[in-house]
């Protein structure tokens, strides 16, 4: 995705340490800070390996049209301990209308 956000560094910290990080709500907020009118949904999650949420501003004054984003976490346990750690916030894709009101191709009469 060419409007995806990355971040890459390397944390102090085992992966499960990290995932807890991500999991536990009392953590997440500290470390997030996510607003109150922010809502967090788990998307996809693999156990101290990978964590997408989706994270959508629904309060007031939220955006109208306003696009839900995913965040991904990975995580990387590295040769010392500590865990190579990436963040990916890309905007959510939005699904294609099932009907168009795009006029078709002309019909040719006989």
């Amino acid at each position: 995705m060419t409007d995806s956000t990355v971040f890459e560094c390397v944390l102090e910290a085992p992966p499960e340490k990290v995932w807890r990080a991500l999991t536990i709500p009392a953590y997440l907020d500290r470390w997030l800070q996510p607003r109150a009118a922010e809502q967090l949904d788990v998307v996809t999650s693999d156990e101290n390996k990978s964590l997408t949420y989706r994270w959508r501003d629904s309060g007031q004054g939220a955006a109208v049209g306003a696009e839900d984003s995913l965040v991904t976490f990975e995580l990387t346990p590295t040769h010392d301990g500590g865990t190579w750690f990436r963040l990916t916030h890309a905007p959510m894709p939005l699904p294609a209308a099932a009907n168009s009101n795009r006029v078709g191709p002309m019909m040719l009469a006989a």
